[in-house]
């Protein structure tokens, strides 16, 4: 009675088929199969960065992408339109002298500045919480720009639309510096930066395909103020 398993032949097509799939995709099929979380059994190569919570990637900009997921759905939950049970927000995803810069652009511009985890913490939870403001952010190709520089610095910069209730207030970009916490390895806030625009600060354009437009060079400098 033969063996148990594939052949040799078997294993070369199965391999050669696999090496076509993206890690996403493997991983899912991974899931699928043992209803097990995927674990790297290998050494992770310089780039792999581990995301807020607990998923591991292998590029800056599948962190950026699901930074943002995480980062929006956390805030929008805190929103009580949103109709969801709110999620835990709180200072621990901030470094503890983080910083908030918001420029808001409505009837007039308006800008505040805050320093300290709870500070920004706060402030952003205001924004969800009291101002009842809903953050849908354009994951596509114009809407997220993610960098990272050589001392361990991420950048990751997302336009999108904001609304109250029903009403589409306009466009936002938001940009955020993370940073890897040596402690537990999560990737914390070091400073955000958040551009709100209202009607008569946008167009039509704009708000159809929100696009990040921030000059990257000035927030490689925040994070040295």
């Amino acid at each position: 009675m033969a063996a148990a398993g594939l052949s040799e032949e078997e294993r070369s097509g199965c391999t050669k088929l696999l090496s076509y799939m993206a890690e996403s995709d493997l991983r899912l099929l991974f899931d699928t199969v043992t209803n097990k979380e995927l674990a790297y059994q290998a050494p992770l190569p310089e780039r792999a960065i581990q995301s807020p919570g607990v998923i591991v990637e292998t590029s800056v900009e599948a962190l950026g992408q699901h930074f943002c997921q995480w980062f929006f759905e956390l805030l929008n939950s805190q929103n009580p339109s949103a109709g969801k049970m709110p999620q835990d927000w709180g200072p621990q995803h901030f470094w503890i002298d983080a910083k908030l810069n918001i420029v808001s652009s409505t009837t007039e511009r308006h800008t505040e500045e805050y320093q300290g985890a709870g500070l920004v913490s706060q402030r952003l939870l205001g924004l969800a919480r009291q101002e009842r403001l809903l953050f849908s952010p354009n994951l596509g190709s114009h809407g997220l720009r993610v960098e990272s520089s050589p001392h361990g610095l991420v950048l990751v910069a997302v336009a999108g639309t904001v609304h109250q209730d029903a009403m589409c207030l306009g466009i936002f970009e938001q940009a955020f510096g993370l940073i890897r916490s040596p402690v537990d390895s999560t990737w914390k806030i070091k400073f955000t930066s958040l551009q709100v625009r209202g009607p008569g600060f946008c167009d039509e354009a704009e708000v159809m395909s929100p696009t990040v437009t921030c000059d990257f060079n000035k927030l490689q400098a925040l994070a040295t103020l």
